[in-house]
This record gives structure tokens, sequence and C-alpha cells, in this order.
């Protein structure tokens, strides 16, 4: 299958971390992210039609830039060894990810360690509406599915709220955010766009939940 070469130029390119070595290789990289295209343009088109929202016109603005960032970040490899594919409504909200690296594979959804602004905003409607997020992370599929990252939550309840508060757990969390364990076996099968498709539409109600808290009454961030 031809899109095996997405995950053979990630492995390469770990063990060949340098700019050296992808100037050199340029056109493997090409020809793997025009396979990631390839896969992700269908993926797209069938998402649009549930969800016209997304803002994402095509396949190859949906891929993250491959390069880490070594301005913040100086310790980290040149390259990612992934590649990432994001889906949205726009810059700050909510959004839905797919990550194809060389040792994980997965889904996921939501907003990752969102600034204290967006953060309070997110807290305040888990504070009035957390009824409608359980109802969407305890039904099926999703609750098959999904898990929520729950690295960093706080160990105590935020400022301004009671430690007996019914939805805690979810108020002490910094990452909204949750995610669907998936193997290369299956990006790889024929079955990988409806997984997908899938997967979107069991996480799109808390993906809204999110957006809905974040968004004023005009639609605007």
């Amino acid at each position: 299958m031809a899109r095996k070469v997405i995950f053979e130029f990630l492995e390469q390119l770990s063990k060949n971390n340098s700019k050296e070595w992808m100037d050199a290789n340029r056109a493997y990289y090409e020809e793997a992210k025009n396979e990631l295209i390839n896969l992700f343009e269908p993926v797209l088109a069938s998402l649009k039609e549930i969800d016209p929202r997304i803002v994402q016109p095509t396949a190859r603005k949906a891929i993250s830039r491959i390069n880490n960032n070594l301005m913040f970040h100086p310790e980290r490899p040149t390259y990612k060894d992934h590649f990432g594919v994001v889906f949205g409504h726009g810059k700050g909200l909510a959004d839905f990810y797919v990550h194809l690296g060389t040792d994980e594979t997965l889904m996921a959804g939501g907003i990752w360690h969102p600034d204290s602004a967006r953060l309070k905003k997110i807290r305040t409607e888990i504070d009035y509406e957390g009824h409608k997020l359980m109802k969407t992370l305890n039904a099926e599929p999703f609750k098959s599915w999904f898990h929520f990252y729950t690295e960093g939550a706080l160990k105590t309840a935020p400022k301004g709220y009671s430690q007996e508060h019914e939805f805690i757990e979810l108020l002490r969390l910094k990452s909204i955010a949750a995610m669907r364990p998936i193997t290369r076996k299956d990006i790889l099968s024929v079955g990988f766009h409806d997984m997908v498709i899938e997967s979107y539409s069991a996480i799109l109600p808390m993906i809204d939940f999110l957006n809905v808290a974040l968004l004023d009454d005009d639609g605007k961030y």
C-alpha cells in the first residue's frame, strides 16, 4: 500500500534528524506528505458534510509543520517524529487531531493547555452546564473509544470552586481533551476513512461544548 511511505519516511527521519538529511531527502519528504494528503483529502470532504464549520480548505492546509519550534524549545530535535493533521473551527478553539507517529498513533479532540483566560471560560461553562458535557462523556461510543488526558490536573479545587462541586474532576483539568488510541494497522486499513468520521462524530459534541464556552454571542473568539 502506497501510504506505508508515511511511516517509512518518519522512521528514517527519526534516525537521521538533521537539516542536512532533510535537505538531501526533500523529495522523499514530499512523497510521504503527498500520500498523507491523498489519505486525508477524502476524509476532509466527508467531515465537512458532517460539520461545514471546519475551516481547513484542503488536507494540505490541515497538516501541521514538521519542524519543531526551536526558539522556545531549543532542546528538541530539528524535526518532529510524527505528522499531525488538525481539523477545527478556527484558531484558539477546540479542534480534532490525528497523530501519525513512529511510536504513537491516535485521534484526539478538545483543547490542549489553554491559557488562563480560555480555561476560566471553560470552567465557568462546566460549572453551569457540566451535565451537558457529562452526557457526551458517558455516551457510547465516546465512552468506549476515548479517555481524558488528566496529566497535570490540579490536586485541589481551582480558585472559586468547592471541593464538593459536582464536576470537580473536570474543573481540575488543565487540558480538556480526550484521545482514542489507534494502531498503524488501522491507518493503513481500508476502513481508516470511516474510523476517522465515526470518531469525529463521537467527539464533536464535546468540541461544541468547549467552543460555546470560548465564543461570545456574536460567534467571535
